[in-house]
C-alpha cells in the first residue's frame, strides 16, 4: 500500500488506500491496539495533510496565468538583499498539488499503521524457520515497537490520572521516562522468553552445508536488489526482471530448506492461516495488481491512477 501510494497522483485512489488501511485496522486489529493506533496515526495523517496545504499557502510562487483560489495579503521580507514573498495569491493548482502530496503521505502513514497494528510478532517468530531467525527477530521488534509504546503510554497516563498527577506537556519528562522504561522492560522479557524456548537454535551443520546456505542467502539478496533496480530505474525487458526475481526466491527457498533440515526446535503447534489472513492478503494483492496494470504502456500513461 505504501508503494502504491508513493507512485500514485490520483486523489480518489489515495483516499481509497487510506480508507482501506483504516478499515483493516478496525476489523482485524486487537481491541487494545485499535483505539490508540487510530488516534495516533489518524491524527498524524491529518496533521500531514494540513501542514502540506499550509506550506502551499505560505510559501507559494504565484503565477498570474493560473486560476486563483485564495487571495491573501502578500508579505515581503528582505534578508541580505534577497527578498522572499509569503502568502499573496494562492493558485488553485497549488492547493490541489498540496492536497495530493498530503494524501500520499497520509496513505503511506496509515499503511505502516496497518502493518504495525494488525501483525502479530509472536506468531511471526513462532512460525519462522531457523535460517531467517535473526531477520524475523529484527522485524518482530520493529513491528511490535509502535503498538507497545501506545499501550505503555495509555497505561502510564491512566496510572498518573488515578494518582491525580497532571498529564500536560510540562510534565512530559515524567510521562516519557516510565513509558520508555515499560517498553524496554517488556522487550527484555520477550527476549528472555524466546531464549528459554530455544528460538533460533540450530542443529550441527557441516561446513559445506553451512557455506551453501550462506551463499544461497547472499546471492538471493544480490539478485533481489538487482531485480529491484532493473524494475524501478531502467527500461530492461520485463522477462529479465521476472527471471531474476524467480531465481532470487529459489535461492532463498534453498537456504531455508538447508537450515530447516538441521533444526532442533520443537514446535507444539503449527500456525495455520485463517480467513482474516487471506482477506488481508487478498486486499494487498489487489492493490499490487491494480498498480501493475496501471504501469502497462498505453494504460499507465493515461491511467486513472495518474
Amino acid at each position: 500500500m505504501a508503494l502504491a501510494a508513493s507512485l500514485s497522483h490520483n486523489q480518489i485512489f489515495l483516499g481509497t488506500l487510506a480508507a482501506l488501511s483504516i478499515a483493516i485496522i478496525c476489523v482485524f486489529a486487537a481491541p487494545e491496539k485499535r483505539g490508540p493506533a487510530l488516534r495516533i496515526y489518524g491524527l498524524l495523517a491529518l496533521a500531514v495533510i494540513i501542514i502540506r496545504l499550509a506550506f502551499r499557502v505560505v510559501f507559494n510562487n504565484a503565477d498570474s496565468s493560473l486560476e486563483t483560489a485564495l487571495t491573501l495579503p502578500q508579505v515581503n521580507i528582505t534578508i541580505l538583499g534577497q527578498t522572499t514573498h509569503y502568502f499573496g495569491a494562492v493558485p488553485q493548482l497549488s492547493l490541489i498539488e498540496g492536497l495530493t502530496d498530503g494524501l500520499r503521505l497520509a496513505a503511506i502513514i496509515l499503511g505502516v499503521a496497518m502493518a504495525n497494528t494488525v501483525a502479530n510478532p509472536r506468531k511471526l517468530l513462532r512460525s519462522t524457520p531457523s535460517a531467517l531467525y535473526e531477520v524475523a527477530t529484527a522485524a518482530a521488534v520493529a513491528i511490535n515497537l509502535a503498538p507497545q509504546l501506545l499501550v505503555s503510554l495509555q497505561r502510564v497516563r491512566k496510572a498518573r490520572a488515578l494518582r491525580g498527577t497532571s498529564t500536560s506537556l510540562r510534565n512530559l519528562g515524567g510521562l516519557l521516562i516510565p513509558v520508555l522504561e515499560d517498553s524496554i522492560q517488556r522487550s527484555l522479557d520477550l527476549a528472555a522468553s524466546m531464549d528459554s524456548r530455544g528460538f533460533g537454535r540450530r542443529g550441527v551443520m557441516s561446513r559445506r552445508t553451512a557455506a551453501m546456505s550462506r551463499l544461497a542467502s547472499l546471492f538471493g539478496i544480490v539478485g533481489l536488489a538487482i531485480a529491484g533496480y532493473l524494475l524501478l530505474a531502467t527500461a530492461v525487458a520485463a522477462w529479465i526482471t521476472v527471471l531474476l526475481l524467480v531465481l532470487a526466491l529459489g535461492l532463498f527457498y534453498t537456504s531455508v530448506r538447508l537450515s530447516a533440515i538441521h533444526s532442533i526446535r520443537t514446535r507444539l503447534t503449527i500456525e495455520k492461516r485463517r480467513l482474516a489472513d487471506y482477506l488481508v492478503l487478498l486486499a494487498s494483492t489487489l492493490v499490487v495488481i491494480v498498480l501493475a496494470v496501471n504501469q502497462i504502456p498505453g494504460v499507465g500513461t493515461n491511467g486513472w491512477l495518474k
